[in-house]
């Protein structure tokens, strides 16, 4: 028994040594792998738009000649050139196929990556057809033949109601924000919209539509929700948040109210299960961060409807407050 024993720990013992001997003959680490060519695709499709848009780049990493800092710098290792993209809308009976147009007359804000080129790919003017139920996305390499391909149902409308409100200092003034959910939405997000011109100071001319949304709701899953949804609204809440917000907003110009909105977001069930794998497991750490529905490729291809009911009305009282925020005009 002893001796059996004895061979037991010699066989491990050498085990460990050849293991060791193994690791020994090369101390180099590789943090390299071979080169492929991977798409990163992103495009959310809004039914109540004109034009869609799909961004197309691909990943990069570490070269022995630039590390990936650098190459984050160059933009032809940011895009994928010889695509040809389209979005193909199914319907009832039927389909559309629009053919969508790289384009590089966005403006991309300064940052990390290359600022000298922003390609994105836009579809040719296409208001969406209230039969059309899904729109795939065909992604295609004409070179190489790589083929990159998704799909998503369309999200219906939130029917939003027609409502003037008052915002003032008293705190028990209310208003409600009411709409009638589209249950094709698996998510739903709800905010004020408050539009504004701002412009350099003494100069009306040169102004810019801008605005701030105040969130009422935001990633609310609509399996918990009733059809019908009323929110009640503090107006001096509401008129302090935005107070706050534009206290913080560059002094050097002036601002003037332009109109309140109400919107809604639905979203699809990609944003759905972005939001629940993105949630920590045990500790902070996301469950996964290389969520994809794109065949072939990383990124998301979703639907994401947009409803505004701009038909919300501001007595004189209420416009008057607000033209007493810093920085603003009646």
């Amino acid at each position: 028994m002893k001796s059996l024993n004895q061979y037991k720990s010699i066989k491990k013992l050498l085990v460990i040594l050849t293991i060791l001997n193994l690791v020994a003959c090369d101390n180099k680490l590789d943090i390299n792998a071979p080169y492929k060519q991977i798409p990163v695709i992103y495009g959310f499709v809004n039914k109540n738009e004109a034009f869609q848009f799909i961004r197309v780049q691909k990943v990069f990493q570490n070269s022995v000649d630039i590390n990936a800092k650098d190459a984050a710098k160059i933009s032809d290792s940011l895009y994928l050139p010889n695509l040809s993209v389209q979005i193909i809308y199914i319907k009832n009976n039927g389909r559309d196929t629009v053919n969508c147009t790289r384009i590089d007359s966005i403006d991309k804000n300064p940052g990390f990556f290359a600022n000298d080129k922003n390609f994105i790919y836009r579809s040719n003017y296409y208001v969406i057809q209230p039969d059309v139920i899904k729109a795939a996305l065909l992604v295609k390499d004409t070179v190489l033949g790589n083929t990159y391909t998704s799909e998503c149902s369309i999200i219906g409308d939130q029917k939003i109601d027609s409502r003037n409100i008052t915002v003032s200092d008293n705190p028990s003034n209310k208003f409600r924000f009411i709409y009638t959910l589209n249950k094709s939405a698996f998510m739903v997000d709800a905010a004020i919209r408050f539009n504004y011109f701002e412009y350099p100071i003494g100069d009306t001319i040169n102004k810019k539509l801008k605005y701030y949304d105040y969130y009422l709701q935001s990633g609310l899953i609509t399996s918990r929700l009733l059809e019908n949804i009323s929110i009640s609204v503090i107006s001096k809440v509401l008129l302090d948040d935005w107070r706050s917000y534009f206290k913080d907003q560059p002094r050097d110009v002036n601002r003037k109210f332009a109109s309140v909105e109400y919107v809604t977001w639905g979203a699809g069930p990609e944003f759905l299960e972005i939001q629940e794998i993105s949630k920590p497991n045990v500790s902070f750490v996301q469950k996964r961060t290389d969520y994809s529905n794109i065949k072939n490729a990383l990124g998301i291809f979703a639907a994401r409807t947009m409803n505004v009911q701009a038909d919300v009305t501001f007595d004189p009282a209420s416009i008057d407050l607000i033209s007493e925020m810093q920085q603003f005009e009646k």
